[in-house]
């Protein structure tokens, strides 16, 4: 830590006044404690200590600047390579947020009826018996199953620990607002296509942007993201130097977004019809021979026949049964149409240079009385329909613009998609993820230097494998999910040894019992359940009712699609635990109790601090009241459960959750001696730096391995699965979540293993004739830090944007007041009219309001999640999507008009005053400190 001398004088002096939008560092010399003049200007000891942000899910290294306990200035670490001594304003934020008037400090009890925000401070004591109490009474009076767990909605510190809490709880039940609606389907997704990492920028998987090292990128297709409001400090500074050396963009993109405005080609896709112009894609590369061949041929499954009846790729003893395979029982040989002889043949695994075969990719062939297609021609025909033209009169685009688009991807050595959460929340996040992994796949760009599907892992020793479940719900898993890549014998081996059969048995009967499995199997990726059989389950108590609900983020009322209809639900639960630094209209709304956990300047949890090579710390800098640790709840609820009746839990499945957990797992990344060494020693042991060409490796699946055969891909065919055989396994059997046995079908039908296009789930009509979706801002991140009143400034409303001619007709100007309508509910916003939207299309932000139940507030408006919430209008019903159960947060039919501003909401800059932060007064305490 490096300390200064300096009065606060000197400090007011040298410091950005106010600078919330500055990129570099903000201080809240403005707020700092008032002290008398003597003690003002005698020198004060200020320290910067080394941590990281919690803003968004992307932890940027920082500085902050304590003065006395009290954290005066944040700045970015300029060690960190990615964001390079930046920090936006979600993290500039927490200076506000850490202090803000509006924190919770104690455990809070419910003192009135659910909704009029009237609470009781209690201790902690009191807090966890009730807690436990109530949660003990339900495991006997309903059973286990009457739990659940919840996360997400923003500013959560906890994922996988919810889904493990559930477990050790004896419950099958988690979910989060985001999940099937966020990441989850891209990333699963590129596991079951290739076994490597997504096409997200803004979660991390895509780094080839920011690699310095050796900079390749020579063209980004951005579809539907947009680095620079969602990653602003990272992403944002990479895409402007990427342009500055060069590399073309193409960002599709119904909004105008900063990327979309220095973009070669901007495609403003038509809301709800992406997969159409995937397919448009699909057809001009294939019409005029743009992909790789030889990568297609030798590195993906597309040459593979297919099996009409099964519709998977047919092995090659079933059409050969004299063939002796030459490759281990891990790897399966297909059956291919060989130009080379112009006949069927085997099609064995082999390095490219030494095939047997030179397989066709887009055939149909008869071969004794039965037809066979390739999985290409099956792509091919699919997307037969979409000429240029057509596409464009679907998706509202002009040919000649998504032809050059194609051509920037294309025309070049290596270039990668970039594929935005706009996906996951609708019903074509399996369709469209698919499709664009696929377009990465023929095009050859993996594993290549530039590509966006790169792995940064070392050259491998054994068969390219993945065990199907998310990194982070591992625990308790092992032995109940076949690793794809292995053998059966070598799954079963795995199997067998697992040391806790009692646990592998029951957490095998918590996965087959979770809510909306029975439909939605691309959830056992990461353990949770679909929201809308959630939902459905606490209403109706079929098949089981859950009643007690434990809540680790934020603002549910904000983050689940048709608020509304989850009140109601939500208030029907007998008991009701939320956990967070402040109170949120759900917290209001819908909880019993209440704990207050930490804000990021107050954490030291363990929780992704990666920036390419570089590792990094984070610590607590400073700590108010008696907030916790997040995990330290699930710890403290456990153990007194295991206290109370050790049969009603298995804590051991969600072990290291604990804040000493995440100190020591911190010690052991950085070698220090202990917690206090390595915070005293920030200088010696942070950043820990990886050589980057240990970092930045490529062509991994090309590396001979251990049977002396290429690596390949962690597939079952160990080649690229553009026809993705993984999704009809899942659908049929669960495999490979059900490894060794078998779930039934699932009840909609198989999975397409394939992309193709998808309509909308609700289309404009006479009535509802707009179409509306949404996006990020860069001033907040989900439904977090609508009480930072220096964000609030900035923007103070939910904005909605409509095409000039569209206002025109309906009497609204730019800035006035509309009110949004459904099939579902109304809101309101204020109206951004832009030439950029295009005709027939909306756009706005999800918000909410924190101020109408304020104290400053002459009486409580609301709850502040109906004025401004878009997820009031969402359509949370079906169809959903078929692999991840998503259902439509984006692209739903509306209807607009010339409203007023609704009560309670604030707008001017002076409104806003009574969230600016005062909590830098409250004296510096040591934290909670469990028996």
């Amino acid at each position: 830590m490096a300390k200064s001398a300096m009065t606060r004088r000197q400090f007011v002096q040298t410091s950005t006044l106010a600078g919330v939008a500055a990129a570099v560092g903000v201080s809240m010399s403005g707020s700092l404690i008032d002290a008398g003049k003597a003690y003002a200007d005698e020198p004060v000891e200020t320290k910067v200590v080394k941590t990281c942000c919690h803003g968004c899910i992307l932890v940027c290294p920082c500085r902050a600047y304590v003065e006395n306990g009290v954290v005066v200035k944040l700045e970015g670490d300029p060690d960190a390579p990615m964001s390079k001594g930046s920090l936006c304003m979600k993290g500039l934020n927490q200076l506000h947020t850490c202090y803000s008037p509006r924190r919770i400090l104690h455990p809070m009890k419910r003192a009135g009826e659910r909704g009029e925000n009237k609470w009781e401070q209690i201790s902690w004591e009191e807090a966890l018996t009730l807690a436990v109490d109530k949660i003990y009474e339900s495991m006997q009076k309903y059973g286990n199953y009457s739990l659940m767990t919840s996360t997400g909605g923003g500013g959560a510190y906890l994922f996988g620990e919810t889904i493990t809490m559930a477990w050790a709880l004896k419950t099958p039940n988690s979910f989060e607002p985001g999940c099937a609606q966020c990441y989850i389907p891209r990333n699963s997704m590129a596991k079951y296509v290739y076994g490597g990492s997504d096409q997200s920028i803004a979660d991390g998987a895509v780094l080839e942007p920011f690699n310095e090292w050796k900079p390749t990128t020579k063209a980004l297709v951005l579809w539907g993201t947009q680095p620079s409001a969602s990653q602003t400090a990272q992403a944002g500074r990479a895409m402007v130097e990427l342009r500055a050396r060069g590399c073309k963009t193409v960002v599709i993109d119904p909004n105008l977004s900063a990327d979309a405005a220095k973009a070669d080609v901007w495609l403003p896709v038509r809301s709800g019809t992406d997969t159409a112009l995937l397919m448009g894609w699909y057809r001009y590369i294939f019409d005029n021979e743009l992909y790789d061949k030889e990568f297609t041929k030798y590195w993906t499954n597309l040459p593979f026949l297919i099996d009409p009846d099964t519709k998977m790729p047919v092995e090659a003893q079933e059409l050969f049964p004299s063939f002796e395979s030459t490759t281990p029982d891990n790897t399966p040989d297909y059956v291919c149409f060989d130009l080379k002889t112009n006949s069927v043949q085997p099609f064995p695994y082999t390095a490219p240079a030494d095939a047997v075969v030179d397989p066709e990719v887009i055939t149909t062939v008869e071969y004794e009385g039965k037809t066979y297609k390739t999985a290409g021609q099956i792509y091919w025909e699919a997307c037969q329909d979409f000429t240029l033209e057509k596409t464009g009169e679907i998706c509202h685009l002009d040919p000649k613009k998504i032809e050059e688009a194609i051509r920037i991807y294309t025309d070049t050595e290596v270039a990668g998609i970039s594929n935005g959460v706009f996906s996951d929340q609708s019903r074509i996040a399996s369709e469209q993820t698919l499709g664009c992994l696929g377009l990465d796949c023929i095009m050859g760009y993996v594993n290549k230097p530039g590509a966006t599907l790169t792995q940064n892992t070392p050259p491998p020793k054994a068969r390219a494998n993945f065990n199907m479940c998310a990194p982070l719900s591992r625990k308790g898993i092992a032995g109940n999910v076949a690793t794809v890549g292995f053998s059966y014998e070598q799954n079963m081996k795995a199997f067998n040894e697992f040391p806790n059969k009692e646990n592998q048995e029951m957490v095998w009967q918590l996965m087959k019992d979770r809510l909306g499995m029975d439909r939605h199997r691309g959830l056992y990726w990461n353990g949770m359940a679909t929201i809308p059989a959630v939902h459905e389950a606490i209403d109706t108590g079929e098949p089981y009712r859950p009643r007690v609900w434990i809540d680790h983020s934020g603002n549910k009322l904000a983050a689940l699609a048709d608020a509304e209809s989850w009140l109601s639900t939500a208030r029907s639960m007998d008991f009701v635990i939320g956990q967070y630094p402040m109170l949120t209209s759900f917290h209001v709304e819908c909880c019993d109790l209440v704990f207050p956990t930490q804000e990021w300047l107050e954490y030291s949890g363990s929780d992704r601090m990666n920036q390419l090579n570089y590792t990094f710390m984070r610590t607590g800098v400073t700590h108010l009241g008696e907030s916790v640790n997040p995990g330290d709840t699930i710890v403290q609820i456990l153990s007194r459960l295991k206290d109370k009746d050790p049969s009603c839990v298995a804590p051991e499945l969600c072990s290291g959750t604990s804040e000493e957990d995440q100190k020591a797992s911190q010690v052991k990344t950085f070698g220090a001696k202990d917690w206090d060494d390595l915070v005293a020693n920030q200088d010696k042991y942070v950043p820990l730096i990886k050589e980057p060409e240990k970092f930045w490796v490529y062509h991994q699946h090309e590396a001979i391995v251990n049977d002396g055969l290429p690596a390949g891909f962690g597939t079952i065919s160990r080649k690229c699965e553009p026809y993705c055989t993984l999704l009809l396994h899942m659908s049929r059997t669960g495999y490979p979540y059900s490894f060794p046995r078998e779930l039934p079908p699932v009840k909609d039908g198989d999975y397409s293993p394939i992309s193709h296009y998808v309509e909308a789930a609700e289309v404009p009509d006479e009535e509802y004739p707009f179409t509306i979706t949404s996006g990020r801002l860069p001033y907040f991140h989900h439904s977090t830090m609508r009480h930072a009143a220096y964000a609030r400034e900035l923007c103070p409303t939910a904005e909605c944007r409509i095409n000039p001619e569209d206002a025109a007709k309906l009497g609204i100007e730019h800035q006035d007041w509309i009110k949004i309508t459904s099939r579902r509910n109304s809101i309101h916003a204020r109206a951004v009219v832009a030439k950029y939207v295009q005709p027939g299309q909306l756009w706005m932000e999800r918000f909410w309001n924190p101020e109408c139940y304020d104290p400053s507030q002459k009486k409580m408006v609301s709850a502040g999640w109906r004025e401004q919430n878009i997820n009031c209008i969402t359509k949370a019903d079906g169809p959903f999507n078929e692999v991840y159960g998503s259902y439509t947060l984006r692209g739903f039919a509306v209807k607009i008009e010339k409203s007023d501003k609704p009560d309670g909401c604030w707008v001017e800059p002076e409104e806003f005053a009574p969230f600016l932060p005062t909590l830098q007064e409250e004296p510096v305490t040591e934290g909670v400190k469990f028996q």
